[in-house]
């Protein structure tokens, strides 16, 4: 039995009432698995919680603008973030990616998101989020982004993910 304090008082009273009400059940999990990409959009999830990994050297784009690159690791998920300065520098938006490993293996992509440029930070984000067991994701990975039409927009080679 579940017991919370409310202002110093025990409501254990309620518990009856509460089992018997219509709608006090609900079919949804109370938390749904919430993958990293939208904790990390929504800047919920930072640096701690998961393992993160951050590439030392800003990485130069197609149009020579500088980005940074994280990558992280939780359980059974792998994000990568890119994180640009003063804005997109893509020709279009990135909607599909795909992350190479060893042996041309590739990682289940779950989300792609693009995160406009912000008011407070001044970055604009692209965050891709893949399944990966403990096991997988080791090694060294190219990620490659493409628009709807398919069209290869960057292609980012030596990503790296932390391990747990």
């Amino acid at each position: 039995m579940a017991v919370r304090r409310i202002g110093g008082c025990v409501l254990l009273f309620l518990l009856p009432f509460l089992a018997t009400a219509d709608g006090g059940v609900s079919d949804k999990p109370a938390c749904p698995d919430v993958g990293l990409a939208v904790l990390l959009s929504e800047k919920v999830l930072g640096q701690g919680g998961v393992q993160a990994l951050e590439m030392e050297e800003p990485v130069t784009g197609p149009s020579g603008t500088e980005f940074r690159v994280r990558s992280f690791r939780s359980a059974r998920r792998v994000a990568v973030q890119l994180e640009f300065s003063g804005g997109m520098p893509l020709s279009s938006r990135a909607v599909r990616a795909s992350l190479i490993g060893p042996n041309h293996q590739t990682l289940k992509i779950v989300e792609v998101i693009e995160v406009a440029l912000g008011s407070e930070d001044g970055t604009a984000r692209i965050i891709v989020e893949a399944e990966a067991q403990p096991r997988e994701a080791r090694g060294v990975y190219t990620l490659e982004l493409q628009d709807a039409e398919g069209t290869r927009l960057l292609v980012l080679p030596r990503v790296r993910f932390p391990s747990i």
